[in-house]
């Protein structure tokens, strides 16, 4: 298992440094909402969408991201106030409460207030900052993911939230950030990015993007336990699907942006 998904998570990344160094702005974005797409794809068969409510959910999505791409204004306090909203009050009350049902209205609202700001902010990102820089953002989804799982596998003894998923430790989340941390005060002390100016902006990154990282994971995890499906799709060996891969992801970029947006 291990294995698959290291393997898994290599080819992805292989993946996705190129698509963010070496395609044409066009062809970026339009991979990156293909990404979405197949996400939403699998939210809506999780909880047992017919085809045409599939295809009408993605129309919408899709509607909605060619009309921003379109708008001749500026966006992005819009979508601030729509990713904080959600990751920072919607989807932890979610957890608090615990709902043992979604509606497929429900669903569908998550679909939009979930992947359309992750994906905006992920576009301008790119092009305001920069592909490295980008990527030094992703990557704090990953190394928290990674500090999480060694760090709770070895050490992991008091559950996170047993009741939504009973595999996650308070160590592990503890591991995560410090592995966050150390990775975010190591480029700033480099001079590796523009969006860290002191240390302690770089531990208030580490704190916030890491406890939203655990934030996404545990969200996705309750959909899918609700949902009573193991994983999201089959398409990743290892990893599930798409939307296994990329829940904390979508969290983390989303609240990056409207961090960093708000210090321009």
């Amino acid at each position: 298992m291990l294995k698959h998904r290291t393997i898994t998570a290599l080819i992805l990344f292989v993946i996705t440094c190129s698509i963010i160094f070496y395609a044409p702005p066009l062809i970026f974005a339009s991979c990156w909402w293909l990404l979405c797409l197949i996400a939403i794809y699998e939210l809506a068969k999780m909880y047992r969408f017919n085809l045409t409510q599939i295809i009408a959910l993605m129309a919408l999505s899709s509607a909605a991201v060619i009309g921003i791409a379109l708008a001749n204004y500026d966006l992005s306090q819009l979508i601030r106030i729509i990713s904080v909203t959600t990751w920072c009050f919607v989807i932890p009350l979610t957890l608090i409460f615990v709902p043992k049902k979604f509606s497929k209205t429900t669903i569908s609202v998550f679909a939009l207030i979930l992947f359309i700001p992750a994906y905006y902010a992920i576009n301008v990102l790119h092009a305001f900052l920069g592909p490295w820089q980008l990527i030094s953002i992703m990557m704090i989804a990953w190394v928290a993911d990674t500090g999480a799982y060694f760090v709770g596998k070895a050490f992991g003894k008091r559950k996170l939230a047993p009741q939504i998923s009973p595999g996650k430790s308070i160590e592990g989340a503890l591991g995560g950030f410090a592995l966050v941390v150390i990775y975010l005060i190591t480029l700033k002390g480099l001079n590796l990015v523009d969006y860290l100016p002191t240390y302690g902006t770089a531990f208030k990154f580490a704190f916030i993007l890491t406890a939203i990282s655990i934030v996404g994971d545990l969200f996705e995890s309750w959909l899918k336990r609700v949902a009573q499906v193991k994983d999201s799709g089959t398409i990743l060996p290892g990893h599930g699907g798409v939307f296994d891969r990329i829940d904390s992801l979508i969290a983390v970029v989303a609240i990056a942006f409207a961090i960093i947006r708000g210090m321009l």
